[in-house]
């Protein structure tokens, strides 16, 4: 375990010492426009390679060395698999059904890899009895985790610290019901997303979707296998709730960009981080998004018979400010049109 934190701190350290110029022979350099690029200079999009690199290393040592080898070993091509099709979208702006295709592709590969890495049953802490499933369904269903949180990451990650953020919360919480062999990757995951974070608040490193793709398909796996082994106390509701507000904010966003009649996956400055950062400075909308997320999974985990109502506050309070922020905009525009008739 020394190890992995070892290697993952430093190996992260050393990358994002070294971004600008691992940012530009990778060609993957964010440059300002001053319209939805409104950094104040050229940020390399490296913090991808930073964290998925030393995990990685820890990967392959660790399939050589243990006898779960096929696991490591499928983890660690999804992982550059995801990592190479986020550096091509860095670098060449992918066309989003392109991507959605690829992605899906390469998710069944892993499925297909590694049987068990599928969600066959739910078993949730307000029920006795688990709901099973299996056949084409199971393999639907967890293809559209997989990408459905891939999707929803990567929306998240358009102010500094939220992507990374989230992401270190869902390590930490995975360690917590985390089986021994899966602990290392875990732990050099989370030193390698904590050293990553500190350049990335401070406006030196973005993750760039490279890491937003890489990084989600691995928390993805790593979270099934574990609820996989550790389901009699690790719930389906539990692990909804740790997702809960990225992925009914993606929903939410690609419903209503549908009913505008835009593609959904056009940008737009309605994300959840963006609400919250339209009626808060961002010093604190980091920490309130990060909370909303961390604060109820915390809970749940100290008592899961509180996570349906933890869920159900949860829900509540992400759309009252969200219909707030509407409201507001909607009586603001009512009265504009008033003032100029």
């Amino acid at each position: 375990m020394l190890l992995a934190f070892i290697s993952g701190g430093l190996g992260a350290l050393l990358i994002c010492l070294m971004a600008m110029p691992i940012g530009r022979a990778l060609k993957i350099v964010d440059i300002p426009d001053g319209s939805r690029k409104l950094h104040s200079k050229p940020t390399p999009m490296v913090g991808g390679l930073a964290v998925s690199i030393p995990v990685l290393v820890i990967l392959v040592f660790f399939a050589f060395s243990t006898q779960f080898t096929p696991l490591y070993i499928t983890i660690a091509a999804a992982l550059v698999s995801f990592l190479g099709l986020g550096l091509a979208d860095d670098r060449r702006h992918l066309r989003p059904l392109f991507r959605l295709i690829f992605s899906t592709v390469l998710a069944l590969a892993v499925i297909f890899a590694i049987p068990t890495e599928k969600i066959t049953f739910f078993r949730f802490s307000f029920m006795d009895v688990s709901i099973f499933f299996g056949g084409v369904w199971s393999l639907i269903f967890t293809v559209l985790c997989l990408v459905g949180l891939q999707n929803a990451v990567n929306m998240t990650d358009g102010r500094n610290g939220l992507a990374m953020g989230l992401l270190l919360i869902w390590s930490l919480l995975l360690l917590g019901y985390a089986p021994p062999h899966i602990v290392p990757i875990l732990c050099t995951l989370s030193t390698a997303l904590f050293v990553t974070l500190i350049f990335n608040l401070r406006g030196k490193i973005f993750l760039g979707d490279s890491g937003t793709y890489a990084l989600s398909i691995a928390v993805g796996l790593l979270t099934i296998h574990i609820y996989g082994l550790e389901f009699p106390r690790l719930y389906a509701d539990s692990i909804a709730l740790w997702f809960f507000v990225p992925i009914v904010d993606a929903i939410r966003l690609m419903l209503f960009r549908m009913m505008d009649g835009r593609s959904p996956f056009s940008p737009d400055a309605d994300h959840f981080h963006h609400i919250l950062e339209r009626n808060i400075p961002w010093s604190f909308g980091l920490p309130a998004y990060l909370m909303i997320v961390a604060l109820p999974a915390l809970a749940s985990w100290l008592n899961p018979e509180l996570t349906l109502l933890l869920a159900i506050l949860v829900l509540v309070v992400y759309c009252l400010i969200v219909f707030s922020a509407h409201w507001d905009s909607s009586v603001g525009r009512f009265r504009l049109r008033l003032n100029q008739s």
